[in-house]
């Protein structure tokens, strides 16, 4: 989903409602809520002004700035404030620094446009998987807010909260509540320049002694094209989670072999299967990990902050299977690979 959020990585209800004023509880006029479709939409419209403020992401924080059309730095703060994880782009070039590593990695930024669904496709995707309920939000970082909620239409569970600035349709505030990926981001602070921001803000040189690593880019491909990209017998998916559907597909390149990353949306949340030589095994991370029965043998399912993972072998190829969805969901998934 595109948004108007960090990162990077959301029925019509038009209620009155009531408002008081804080000066002697006096009653302000009524006021009218906007369709909350029209609101969604406008939140996931790429950003069109520059802005920048401090963002907590799960409680961490981090230094953000942005500017039109595709220029940014992120800085993920350590406990003395200062960067640890640098993220910064002057729109043609991409580097990651993580500064504890001494290594910095360079690329192009991600394209949008390479994914299979447009904008206005993910909107109609959305739509069909999700009802939008729209609500005075109060405020977040001082700015006044209207408040999204998105119900799956499949199971009815809450599955993210936004609150989006009512003046620039910035998402300041979000809650993921899918199963598997809980996580919380809100701007502490937010600002908007009426110039554009100094380029200085978005150049960057890895400092000296930092190991410098090309960084591969994506090679997006057509279902068809995956064997000839790869070396590998593209295998996907029979059955999938209610309302997702294929987004995009590009291979990566991992040491000597190549990484088929198939991508599954439901225009909000992203399920992503990669499919390797048998040889490449799975990192958890510090994620611990349990065993679970499947037709191809056992896999080892985590939980990490992206969701749920599961990994597994089957034949000649490693599966990697991430998503926000419930284990079972991944499991099932697993099993319909044939």
């Amino acid at each position: 989903m595109r948004c108007r959020a960090i990162a990077a990585g959301l029925l019509v209800c038009v209620l009155p409602i009531l408002a008081f004023a804080k000066d002697g509880g006096r009653r302000r006029k009524s006021e009218s809520l906007p369709a909350s479709l029209e609101v969604l939409r406008q939140a996931m419209e790429p950003a069109a002004l520059s802005y920048e403020g401090l963002v907590s992401v799960d409680g961490k924080p981090m230094r953000v700035r942005f500017d039109p059309p595709g220029r940014y730095r992120r800085e993920t703060l350590d406990a003395e404030g200062r960067p640890a994880l640098i993220v910064v782009s002057d729109g043609k070039t991409e580097w990651i620094y993580d500064k504890a590593g001494k290594r910095a990695w360079q690329g192009e930024p991600a394209d949008p446009a390479a994914k299979r669904l447009g904008p206005d496709d993910e909107y109609v995707l959305l739509k069909a998987n999700f009802e939008v309920s729209v609500a005075d939000g109060g405020r977040v970082a001082r700015r006044r807010v209207w408040l999204l909620e998105l119900r799956s239409r499949h199971d009815g569970l809450l599955q993210r909260r936004l609150w989006v600035d009512r003046k620039t349709g910035l998402i300041l505030k979000s809650q993921n509540l899918s199963e598997g990926a809980a996580s919380a981001i809100e701007f502490k602070t937010v600002f908007y320049p009426k110039k554009p921001q100094k380029d200085r803000f978005f150049e960057f040189s890895p400092p000296r002694g930092a190991a410098v690593v090309k960084r591969a880019e994506p090679d997006f491909k057509a279902l068809g094209e995956a064997k000839s990209a790869s070396g590998l017998e593209p295998r996907t998916p029979l059955w999938l989670p209610s309302g997702y559907v294929f987004e995009s597909l590009d291979v990566l390149a991992r040491g000597a072999g190549k990484v088929i990353h198939y991508r599954y949306s439901d225009g909000m949340n992203v399920l992503s299967l990669f499919q390797g030589p048998a040889r490449l095994k799975p990192d958890f991370g510090n994620s611990s990990t349990r065993s679970v029965k499947l037709a191809a043998g056992s896999g080892s399912l985590a939980r990490t902050r992206e969701g749920n993972v599961l990994g597994w072998s089957s034949g000649r190829s490693q599966f990697v299977l991430v998503g926000p969805v419930p284990a079972e969901s991944l499991q099932r998934v697993a099993q319909s690979i044939r």
